[in-house]
């Protein structure tokens, strides 16, 4: 059989590079052990041919476990270490090698699936995961002799601690995608918002005082009604119809019947937009001043119509709406034009040539590679394949590995949402930004099938095809 190999360095040094240990070193040490649990139990025992056996079973078990990629690097001289008391208790009890459901085969497979997750940190930051595996490999070295209850109740507890740990990651995980959705929501609607402006705004010359409040003011009112509502209610129509009126009321016009329908118009536009205001708790400060120069503005354009021969009777005031929130038609129409302030009182106008994004605070849109892949491409399929709970590595550079949990897939986005162990986002990608990362090798899936048992297949399948090939 291969040369077995003794367990690995102790839990804080770097792995070392891999020795073969000549037989005789475990033969030794096994005949020790066999000599003690003899002493112990009173029953003699020697190492025998099946035995031998185990040995390098065992030993090529752990080979296959310590060259095994998805155990993070740092944990390997630590589980390393379990190769003694695994040893024993497979010379001990021989449905070791028959039984999945052997508590000595689920501790270790429950350690190695805690381990998946975790990420090489320094000495001083030995998180509690660390600390429990420690506390489990001591207890096997110091304690374990001749009876593998020892297992079953390292095993409970070790269930205990992950459980606990599983619970509070699935609540942090749950409140990262309950927070992603959210966050999807409120950029698809500042899509809306954005479209919405641009398509009133773009390319249009406007007196800057409007322009600003369409888009420092009125945007939030468009973004909580299309967030509370959506782009179907009656509610979102009306802020688009008052935003639709507003750019109309500050247009040229020189027709009577413009002039009829801005006198009419004015007092309702003016109680919209005032009510749009203080429902989405814009500064009133600045609706104040925005409402002044508004005024000026319809006083002005009002101003500018020739005087109709007939005089048209003054609207009667609506004394159900606060005086001085509304002008009516008295007030349009009192100031006289004077032509000397002409210069004082023209708008400031603007063109609005650059389209109008709306970013969260602190969001930057910056876009992921516009690489295009074809939609048979095999990156793409690995992407699609990926499900939701698979861990992956991510090579972020020479140095780092990131180690994260696919936790969503926001579909109005199309985001992929990666967390850590605990629960907490650590990246987010699109479906062509992850396509590329597997296109480049920096991906790699962790294979979540249980440790013990892949090792155990890949030794048989090792055995089978040496006795095939008559060696």
């Amino acid at each position: 059989g291969a040369a077995p190999r003794l367990a690995g360095p102790p839990a804080h040094a770097p792995p070392q590079p891999r020795t073969r240990v000549p037989d005789f070193d475990l033969q030794g040490q096994l005949e020790q052990l066999l000599h003690r649990v003899s002493a112990k139990s009173g029953k003699s025992r020697i190492v025998g041919q099946v035995d031998e056996d185990v040995i390098n079973l065992v030993s090529m078990l752990f080979e296959f476990i310590l060259d095994d990629r998805t155990l993070p690097d740092s944990l390997k001289a630590l589980i390393g270490r379990l190769q003694i008391p695994v040893l024993k208790v497979a010379v001990l009890d021989k449905t070791f090698f028959s039984r999945g459901s052997h508590p000595a085969r689920r501790l270790l497979n429950e350690i190695a699936s805690a381990a998946m997750g975790w990420v090489d940190q320094d000495e001083t930051q030995r998180d509690s995961l660390y600390q429990k595996i420690e506390q489990v490999v001591v207890r096997l070295l110091n304690d374990f002799v001749d009876d593998p209850a020892i297992f079953s109740e390292l095993l409970a507890d070790f269930l205990a601690f992950t459980g606990d740990e599983r619970r509070r990651s699935e609540l942090l995980e749950q409140r990262t995608r309950d927070a992603e959705e959210g966050r999807a929501k409120a950029e698809m609607a500042r899509q809306e918002v954005e479209h919405a402006l641009n398509q009133r705004l773009l390319g249009k010359t406007l007196p800057e005082v409007v322009v600003r409040l369409l888009q420092e003011a009125w945007s939030k009112v468009l973004l909580l009604t299309c967030l509370k509502h959506g782009t179907q209610s009656e509610q979102w129509q009306a802020a688009l119809a008052t935003m639709d009126d507003l750019i109309w009321s500050v247009a040229p016009h020189d027709d009577p019947e413009s002039r009829a329908r801005l006198l009419e118009l004015v007092p309702s536009l003016l109680k919209n937009l005032r009510e749009g205001l203080v429902s989405s708790a814009f500064d009133p400060f600045s609706t104040s001043d925005f409402f002044t120069r508004l005024e000026a503005l319809h006083v002005q354009t009002l101003q500018q119509f020739k005087q109709p021969t007939q005089p048209t009777p003054p609207a009667p005031a609506n004394d159900s709406l606060a005086r001085g929130e509304i002008i009516t038609e008295q007030r349009l129409v009192l100031p006289p034009r004077d032509e000397g302030s002409d210069e004082a009182t023209t708008p400031t106008m603007v063109e609005v040539v650059e389209e109008i994004v709306l970013l969260a605070p602190g969001e930057s849109r910056e876009h992921e590679p516009e690489i295009n892949l074809a939609d048979n491409d095999e990156a793409l399929s690995q992407v699609d394949n990926l499900r939701v709970g698979s861990w992956v590595e991510f090579q972020e550079d020479e140095e780092h590995k990131l180690r994260c949990k696919l936790a969503a897939v926001i579909r109005p986005t199309g985001k992929y949402i990666f967390v850590n162990r605990t629960g907490m986002k650590v990246l987010e990608k699109t479906r062509m930004g992850l396509a590329i990362e597997f296109r480049r090798g920096a991906i790699r899936l962790l294979n979540d099938a249980l440790l013990f048992d892949r090792a155990l297949e890949s030794v048989i399948g090792n055995l089978r095809s040496l006795k095939k090939n008559g060696r």
